[in-house]
């Protein structure tokens, strides 16, 4: 792992989620064999000639991981689609595991909010109101997808009945 980083444009909350999931140190150190470590050593690039390195202010650190024939000190530039696909697949696992955790208390009560905090409290998130209302709004919108698909089928399967 080298000392090189490149940084992440992150909510707060999920930036939280991200260095716990990657073992708690800041910088990051990807997990060996992770989506986000394969896609740095597919993308990671020379920097463009007259492009100063970016400033870490206020985003999330990467320590660039050490990959054979892409040292660090020369493939240290992430092109803004690579940034994009990476951002996203960090999303995307968020709210795979948002959903995992909290899709099966769905139908046991309405308020969610206690368990919006112990999911935060597992995760390494800050317990506080901007956090819990970002991730109870994540969650939402997950429910709602899934429930408008749940009855999607249903009338289609009754549809196909009659």
């Amino acid at each position: 792992m080298s000392n090189i980083c490149i940084y992440l444009p992150l909510e707060d909350y999920l930036a939280q989620w991200f260095i716990h999931d990657q073992g708690g140190e800041v910088p990051v150190h990807l997990l060996r064999g992770s989506v986000e470590s394969k896609l740095l050593q597919t993308y990671l690039a020379k920097r463009p000639i007259g492009q100063l390195p970016e400033s870490g202010d206020g985003k999330t650190a990467i320590a660039i991981p050490t990959f054979r024939n892409r040292p660090a000190e020369t493939y240290n530039f992430l092109p803004k689609h690579a940034l994009s696909s990476l951002l996203n697949i960090i999303r995307e696992r968020f709210d795979v595991q948002l959903w995992e955790d909290l899709h099966q208390f769905g139908k046991i009560g309405k308020r969610q909010d206690y368990l919006i905090y112990a999911f935060m409290e597992k995760h390494g998130i800050e317990a506080s109101e901007k956090n819990w209302n970002a991730i109870a709004k994540r969650y939402q919108r997950q429910r709602n997808e899934y429930l408008h698909r749940e009855r999607s089928k249903k009338q289609y399967s009754r549809k196909k009945i009659h």
